[in-house]
């Protein structure tokens, strides 16, 4: 990024190349939609390029980009309840996913996977927005407590205790597996 802040493209392509498909997932994820995750990611992008020359290495690039795009995805969302357009949508909506199971497993399996899979997506969907943004950072990201906590603007034991409560909660919504 320090290299990109000084004007080189060539830094900059690397990073998006590098960073790109994990920062899709993540904004598909906040907004359920696999479209506008990469439509989101591209704006994140965009405002990292344009935001270079501010950027200060205080923290991890990834937390710098993750903070622009969770305000991005935030206030999509709210702009989208707010028109009632806001429709959870199965990420890749037909595709069928690799279910990652043994070789050896049938197709009665797979399917109870994906269907189970598809339950928890919903039900992360209908989380409150802040157990829904830290469980994303946490397991999807796989970010430290520290990391999520400077995303978030939330000390690190609320941090803790939104992941705690929301695994909770979705452990409740989806009965019969866990998250």
């Amino acid at each position: 990024m320090l290299l990109s802040a000084g004007g080189s493209t060539q830094a900059f392509e690397q990073l998006v190349r590098r960073h790109h498909p994990r920062l899709a997932r993540y904004c598909g994820k906040s907004v359920g939609s696999t479209a506008e995750g990469d439509e989101l990611a591209q704006e994140t992008l965009v405002r990292v390029w344009e935001s270079r020359r501010e950027y200060q290495p205080r923290a991890p690039f990834v937390v710098f980009m993750l903070t622009l795009a969770r305000n991005l995805c935030r206030n999509r969302v709210r702009d989208a309840s707010r028109r009632g357009r806001w429709q959870a949508e199965a990420p890749d909506g037909a595709r069928v996913e690799n279910v990652a199971s043994p070789a050896s497993a049938d197709v009665v399996d797979q399917l109870l996977e994906r269907e189970q899979r598809r339950r928890v997506r919903e039900a992360l969907l209908a989380l409150p927005e802040k157990f829904r943004e830290v469980l994303l950072l946490r397991f999807d990201q796989e970010l430290d407590y520290a990391e999520i906590s400077r995303i978030v603007g939330r000390n690190e034991s609320t941090v803790r205790s939104r992941v705690f409560h929301g695994l909770k909660k979705l452990r409740e919504m989806v009965p019969g597996g866990s998250p």
